[in-house]
């Protein structure tokens, strides 16, 4: 075979593998509010903005606030406000959290008042990212969404694959 066939295949093998690349989102809790206390009218600003978002393993949140707090706790603490959580009471003014597996996650503010008024959030994450069909576009973060990065080893092996199979195959010619 010629070097051009070889490159051209390589060329065809990387950009299949590019519809297995995963894409994980990082979402900014409450959108443009942010992570704060809700106004007395808008005591579900947390389980509204939730409720728009699919969060699946991979994906992270990012809690960002002012003279405030976040801490993860179990449903008893989500529901009764007590702040005895899994851990520490981060209180840096920008936290994130990945979704290292499915299940519902509860967070709330370390502030008692503050809970009670709303500032907590109960997330339900989905198992995987599913690779969209070719051709058709994946349903697209919503406006909420700060950031996304790509990753995945079927990509990386793919590329790498293909690529000594060029040089074995260019060695031979």
């Amino acid at each position: 075979m010629s070097l051009s066939i070889h490159v051209f295949i390589f060329l065809l093998i990387s950009s299949f593998s590019v519809l297995f690349v995963k894409a994980e989102n990082q979402y900014k809790v409450g959108g443009e509010e942010g992570w704060r206390v809700p106004d007395d009218n808008n005591t579900d600003l947390y389980t509204n903005w939730a409720s728009k978002l699919r969060f699946q393993v991979g994906d992270s949140i990012v809690f960002e606030y002012k003279n405030d707090s976040v801490i993860r706790v179990e449903k008893r603490g989500y529901y009764h406000c007590n702040e005895s959580g899994n851990g520490a009471v981060f209180k840096d003014g920008r936290t994130v959290f990945l979704f290292d597996k499915p299940g519902l996650f509860y967070f709330v503010s370390s502030n008692f008042e503050h809970c009670k008024k709303g500032q907590r959030l109960m997330i339900d994450v989905m198992a995987s990212h599913r690779p969209p069909f070719p051709g058709s576009p994946g349903p697209s973060p919503a406006s909420s969404a700060a950031f996304t990065s790509y990753g995945g080893s079927v990509p990386v092996f793919a590329v790498a694959f293909s690529t000594l199979l060029i040089f074995k195959w260019a060695i031979k010619d």
